[in-house]
């Protein structure tokens, strides 16, 4: 009989995604040895090889593609033995799970946790800093913030302010271009996304002005066009509060996006989660003007 734990199912299941010991030490927070051990364990104990490494990263053997179904299902058993246990829980302590993405858990959220803890001292909370669903699915996450048109249909979701993008430059940087209409002297700088090289371009104010650089980073592609490198597209919520960066005149905003605190239905009745997740919405949906962008920045005179 084989003598499997847990931990032995989700490294599988990590690799199996993942197709890396890298990405999968990376999920699960554990070093690259402990993972490859498990790995060589589990196949001990199988008596056969579950991947193939090839330049591609690991491919799964027949062997691992039949076992999938069934580690899937124990996920599925313990993830919802982890919901259960944690509905059980109707007292104002123990961990609430964040994940949003990490400009918006930077600027904003940080100093609504911070109120909330004052007011809940027994109630901690962990954030993790992801645009995936998958945090939320896994049971990896209590509730998520996140960017969609249409949220997944298994989760419950609670719509908050559309968060609005505009384009930014710094005031010598605009005052040393001609900006007529869709056309400009000025320079885009660079924002590599995976598998769009520069298609956000074609929604801006500009959509054929040059292209120069590569920044990836929000906060450094920020204080890149503060400094006087070009302009950028970046939501008002961040943009507005820098200085020495202005939105460009003549322009409006560039897109709006949809954003909602979602969370699984079957932790709608742990108290400390709902109380969290309440409290995280009215204390955004606040700051809708500052999100929205009526809250306008320093024009130019």
């Amino acid at each position: 009989m084989l003598d499997l734990d847990w931990n032995d199912i989700r490294i599988f299941l990590a690799l199996f995604r993942g197709r890396s010991v890298r990405r999968a030490a990376d999920e699960l927070d554990m070093s690259h040895s402990t993972v490859s051990r498990h790995l060589t364990d589990l196949e001990t104990s199988l008596g056969a090889v579950l991947f193939t490494r090839s330049r591609d990263g690991l491919l799964p053997t027949e062997m691992a593609e039949q076992i999938l179904e069934k580690a899937e299902k124990v996920e599925h058993d313990v993830i919802d033995l982890t919901r259960t246990a944690t509905n059980l829980d109707a007292v104002m302590s123990g961990l609430v799970r964040l994940t949003c993405p990490p400009l918006l858990s930077q600027i904003m959220v940080m100093p609504i946790i911070a109120s909330f803890t004052k007011r809940y001292p027994e109630i901690e909370v962990s954030v993790h800093s992801s645009y995936s669903f998958e945090d939320l699915m896994r049971g990896a996450a209590d509730i998520a913030l996140r960017s969609q048109f249409d949220p997944n249909d298994n989760l419950v979701g609670r719509r908050l302010p559309d968060f609005t993008d505009f384009v930014y430059a710094s005031a010598d940087y605009i005052r040393d271009h001609w900006f007529e209409g869709h056309a400009t002297n000025a320079s885009w700088i660079g924002r590599e996304l995976p598998g769009l090289r520069h298609q956000w371009v074609k929604q801006t104010p500009f959509p054929n002005a040059e292209v120069r650089h590569d920044i990836s980073d929000m906060m450094d592609l920020a204080q890149a066009a503060a400094a006087g490198l070009g302009m950028t597209v970046l939501p008002c919520y961040y943009a507005d509060q820098i200085p020495g960066l202005i939105r460009v005149p003549g322009t409006g905003p560039v897109s709006r996006r949809p954003m909602w605190a979602l969370t699984h239905p079957d932790l709608r009745s742990s108290v400390r989660i709902k109380k969290f997740l309440r409290f995280l919405v009215a204390e955004i949906s606040k700051q809708e003007s500052r999100i929205t962008g009526e809250v306008h920045s320093e024009v130019l005179e």
